[in-house]
């Protein structure tokens, strides 16, 4: 059997061309060029191509169910804790702050609450720290004598 005959028909068998090329001791553009003079090979790669676009597809699907299950999973475990779940809507740092306040840290020195990383990870809607005046939090506020 020549090279030729035997290329397509490891082709057809399910081999890739690297594997053609080490099995028959030629180069892999040899391989290629050899395969693309007969129509069988551009039907088979054309069925590969769309085989492959179907695994890619099921791979992205079954990863969207994972992530979706996931955040169910952690949704639901924040409706089980204390903490209230707050609905995606725009709240004054001052909402938030009070919402989550067992999560900061009051600094005197700098009159700021500042949000406790071992309590959980921060969500990126709670600012890192906040400065305490007069309009937030005034049960932080040092009392001043006048």
């Amino acid at each position: 059997m020549d090279k030729k005959a035997k290329a397509l028909e490891l082709y057809l068998e399910g081999f890739k061309v690297v594997e053609i090329a080490q099995q028959l001791g030629i180069s892999q553009p040899a391989v290629t060029k050899i395969l693309k003079q007969f129509p069988e090979y551009h039907q088979e790669k054309e069925r590969r191509k769309k085989e492959n676009q179907e695994k890619a597809r099921q791979w992205r699907n079954e990863y969207k169910k994972q992530k979706r299950e996931q955040y169910d999973e952690e949704y639901e475990m924040l409706k089980k804790s204390h903490t209230p779940v707050l609905k995606r809507r725009k709240f004054s740092d001052e909402a938030l702050i009070k919402s989550t306040i067992l999560h900061y840290d009051y600094n005197k020195e700098k009159e700021r609450l500042i949000f406790n990383e071992n309590t959980g990870k921060k969500p990126a809607d709670l600012p890192r720290s906040v400065y305490v005046h007069k309009n937030v939090l005034k049960q932080f506020r040092i009392p001043t004598r006048q």
